[in-house]
C-alpha cells in the first residue's frame, strides 16, 4: 500500500498494511502502534502462517515526516487490556521486548530531500504527565502504576517497555 501526502498535512496511525509513505511539500505525523498492539499483530500473523511485517519506506521531499511513540498511558492501557483479554501472556511480552528493544518494533527506511524525517520521536514530558494524571484521576491507572510509569518519562527502547510491564505487575501485586 502507498500513502501520499502532497501540499498538506496528515496526522494518523502507522499502519501494518501501508508500506510506502510519500510526503511532498507537506507534513506527515504518524503514531506508532503500542507495543501491545504489535505483539497481538505478531501473534495473529504467526497463528495465520503469514509473514511478519517488513519495513516501511518513507519518501520526504521539501516536507517533514515524524513517527511518534504512543504515550505511556496509552501503552499501559493497551497492555492491561490485552493481558486482561488473554490476547497474549507475560512470556509473549518479554519475548517481544527483545525483538522490539532497539526500534520500537517498527522497521523504517527513508529518503529525505530538503526536509526532515524523525523515526521514533518520544512524546513530550507534558503529554506524558498529562496523560498519566488524567488516567489516574479517571481511575484507569492506579497510583502505584502511575508512579512507576512516571519513571519512564523521557525513556525509550527496552527501558520504557520494561517499566510498562513492571507497572502492570505493581497493579497486580496491589490487587492481591
Amino acid at each position: 500500500m502507498i500513502h501520499f501526502c502532497v501540499c498538506g498535512g496528515h496526522d494518523g496511525q502507522l499502519s501494518a498494511d501501508k508500506k510506502v509513505y510519500v510526503t511532498i511539500f507537506g507534513a506527515c505525523e504518524l503514531k506508532r502502534p503500542t507495543l501491545a498492539k504489535q505483539v497481538i499483530e505478531m501473534r495473529r500473523r504467526a497463528d495465520a502462517g503469514l509473514p511478519q511485517p517488513g519495513s516501511h519506506f518513507f519518501v520526504t521531499i521539501c516536507g517533514a515526516t515524524e513517527i511518534k511513540s504512543p504515550t505511556l498511558a496509552e501503552e499501559y492501557l493497551d497492555f492491561k487490556d490485552a493481558i486482561t483479554a488473554n490476547l497474549f501472556t507475560m512470556e509473549d511480552w518479554n519475548a517481544a521486548l527483545a525483538r522490539f528493544s532497539g526500534n520500537g518494533g517498527v522497521q523504517t527506511a527513508s529518503f529525505t530531500l530538503c526536509g526532515a524525517f524523525s523515526a521514533n520521536e518520544l512524546p513530550s514530558e507534558n503529554e506524558e504527565v498529562e496523560g498519566l494524571a488524567l488516567n489516574r484521576h479517571l481511575g484507569h491507572i492506579p497510583d502505584g502504576a502511575s508512579t512507576m510509569l512516571e519513571m519512564a518519562v523521557g525513556q525509550g527502547g527496552s527501558q520504557r517497555a520494561s517499566l510498562i510491564g513492571r507497572a502492570f505487575a505493581t497493579t497486580i501485586a496491589a490487587s492481591t
